[in-house]
């Protein structure tokens, strides 16, 4: 397997929100800004352009405060609904409302603009490939957070049984530990997304981690580490 078999997923990067859908919310300019900062999974997408090249990026064309391509479309299946950070977000990260009732008809409109090709992307992409789901999360739990109490490691592979292998998980915990990086499984999120990948892990890492973006001491050591890291059908 080559790198131009391996998909990296960056679903929450993007800062764009269009200003058609500004009506849909409820804060000041300024709070909506800091909303959707404090929210993007910021330079993900910059991080998977320097360590995988070659990879297949995938990123959303839109902020995940307008609507979130990693929550299940169906409010009912998707536990972070019940605090307003289902496929449509309602609340802000502290729990507070940012964000109008919106009608049915907005609803399928965002659906089939943002989700929907989103998604038919990602699947055709992934058919076949190893998926690497790219996330950063921050030292302090936010009051949303279902378990906010738990372990926050440097490094947080997420994994699903069935989807996940084990000797990838195995050889990818060993290699970060051996870079100096904590690690945890499934913690402070857990799982990874099914889009028919051949293997799949999420790679959850803690903001701090980053330092303060490119061009820093933390972000190169970040870097060479993910680029060296073990692959399947490459590394093992």
């Amino acid at each position: 397997m080559s790198l131009k078999n391996i998909v990296v997923h960056a679903p929450h990067a993007s800062t764009v929100l269009p200003e058609r859908f500004r009506d849909q919310f409820v804060i000041s300019d300024q709070e909506l800004e800091q909303e959707v900062l404090a929210s993007a999974d910021l330079w993900t997408d910059v991080l998977a352009q320097q360590c995988w090249p070659q990879a297949n990026i995938i990123t959303p064309e839109v902020s995940r405060v307008l609507l979130d391509v990693e929550r299940y479309s169906d409010d009912s299946l998707e536990g972070m609904s019940k605090v307003g950070r289902g496929m449509i977000y309602s609340h802000s990260h502290t729990g507070e409302q940012i964000r109008r009732h919106i009608t049915a008809a907005e609803r399928r409109e965002l659906h089939y603009l943002y989700y929907v090709s989103h998604w038919d992307h990602l699947r055709a992409s992934a058919e076949g490939s190893v998926l690497l789901d790219l996330h950063s999360y921050p030292q302090k739990a936010w009051p949303i957070e279902p378990n906010a109490g738990a372990s926050r490691p440097e490094i947080d592979l997420g994994h699903t049984s069935g989807l996940t292998s084990h000797e990838w998980l195995a050889n990818l915990t060993k290699y970060f530990q051996s870079e100096g990086y904590s690690v945890g499984h499934n913690t402070p999120y857990d799982g990874v997304i099914d889009a028919g990948a051949t293997d799949a892990v999420m790679i959850e890492i803690r903001r701090d981690v980053l330092g303060d973006g490119p061009g820093c001491q933390l972000w190169g050591r970040l870097v060479s580490s993910l680029t060296e890291m073990p692959l399947p059908g490459i590394d093992q």
